[in-house]
């Protein structure tokens, strides 16, 4: 794969992964599905289940699944420094698409004549429906799980929506657990004996500098980000469950003791917590998905889930803001990835792409309504008649995509064959 699509001058490559099912696969001219891959390492199991896997086996289809550039093993270069990761963006990495549909899928005589759906949850969810509107004349429709295509640097709705999940989940009597567990919490900051029940409480390796911001700003994200979690990877009744457990005192007997015991719980603490704002940087300066992945927040999309200010229960981690997110940027890439960048770097995206209203035709816009995600996609309304959106209670991120479980309502399960329907007549 060329390392730079847009410069005839630089003949650099690297080499891209991809994997492929072919058991359905009906012969020539049959239909290829692609599963796109977004900021992690490729796995077989997406081509062994889930519903792209059952179109596939509706539709006699033979199933790809591609790797993004900087992920896992497609790596134009083995060290991720800031020169070095100039070549990842969206705008390269949809080219890597339009290429291998050119270079690997249709010069098989067998899918000369084949047409090809692209499925993709996530960021790689807008990266399916971008490539609609920008290479439409390479795929026939494509399936978008749970896209937040819109570019916001001050991402205060993503902590709404977990909030909201709980209200809607839980009802008052959890919403008020939680809230007074974190009130009680910026609470015992103010004194020394309070601080070191905080130590206690929450399974800190160490305390925080309560004179830095910063180090508040990544024990506040240890609260925000085990809440957010519970809900975004969840399925039906996973929020309930927590919130019956904080009812029945099952992490601790006062409010601030069940969250300390819920993060514990939920995310398998075996030690303790670092939480100096030095610990959350330095996760992004080895050559790992961490850092690219940070790198393109930096670069194209921000992301950063804020505090919000409209009376959620996450409101008083005040250290949770834009300063806090791009000061890892500054850290880890340059000075000159300073907010000003960053906010730019995110109008040009939503600029380039169109935002909320991209022009895309033969488009499946999938949300879950607890998704935190949601609040940066289009979940409301269709994006045109030919693209429908369908949002779903109860369901969470990239819901849509998985096999079916045991604790998925009837909607889930109505989705996710209409998604199969529509497909299935693009290619009749």
């Amino acid at each position: 794969m060329p390392v730079d699509h847009f410069d005839p001058l630089n003949k650099d490559t690297f080499q891209m992964r991809y994997m492929y099912n072919e058991v359905f696969f009906g012969g020539n001219g049959s239909p290829v599905f692609i599963l796109v891959g977004g900021e992690w390492d490729i796995v077989p199991a997406w081509l062994l289940a889930g519903n792209m896997f059952q179109m596939a086996s509706e539709n006699n289809g033979y199933i790809m699944y591609t790797e993004h550039r900087y992920y896992g093993q497609s790596l134009p270069y083995q060290n991720f420094t800031t020169e070095n990761l100039r070549f990842l963006n969206v705008d390269q990495a949809l080219a890597d698409l339009a290429y291998f549909i050119r270079d690997v899928v249709r010069t098989q005589e067998r899918f000369a004549n084949s047409k090809i759906i692209l499925c993709g949850g996530s960021y790689a969810g807008n990266m399916v429906l971008w490539f609609k509107q920008r290479y439409p004349h390479l795929v026939v429709g494509v399936v978008a799980s749970s896209a937040p295509i819109l570019a916001k640097v001050d991402f205060t709705g993503y902590l709404e929506v977990v909030h909201e999940a709980y209200q809607l989940e839980g009802g008052d009597e959890c919403i008020a657990i939680i809230r007074q567990g974190i009130e009680d919490t910026i609470t015992a900051m103010q004194t020394e004996e309070g601080r070191k029940l905080i130590d206690k409480i929450y399974r800190l390796c160490s305390p925080p500098n309560y004179d830095n911001k910063y180090d508040l700003g990544h024990f506040s994200g240890l609260i925000s980000w085990s809440f957010s979690i519970s809900v975004q990877y969840g399925r039906p009744g996973t929020v309930l469950n927590v919130c019956n457990n904080f009812k029945n005192n099952t992490y601790g007997s006062t409010p601030m003791e069940q969250i300390g015991g819920y993060i514990a719980a939920s995310r398998g603490l075996t030690t303790c917590w670092n939480v100096t704002y030095d610990d959350y940087v330095n996760i992004h300066t080895s050559n790992t998905n961490s850092r690219a992945w940070r790198y393109q927040t930096c670069t194209e999309y921000g992301y950063y889930q804020t505090a919000p200010k409209i009376g959620t229960v996450f409101d008083p981690l005040i250290w949770l803001d834009v300063d806090f997110y791009v000061g890892v940027c500054k850290r880890v890439f340059g000075p000159k990835f300073d907010e000003a960048f960053v906010y730019n770097a995110a109008d040009r995206v939503n600029t380039v792409f169109g935002g909320l209203k991209p022009d895309v035709n033969n488009t499946l816009n999938v949300h879950g309504y607890i998704d935190p995600w949601r609040a940066l996609g289009v979940y409301e309304e269709d994006l045109k008649e030919s693209s429908p959106t369908y949002t779903v209670p109860r369901a969470s991120h990239g819901f849509d995509m998985q096999s079916w479980h045991a604790t998925d309502t009837i909607r889930i399960s109505q989705i996710q064959q209409r998604v199969r329907t529509i497909v299935a007549g693009w290619l009749s």
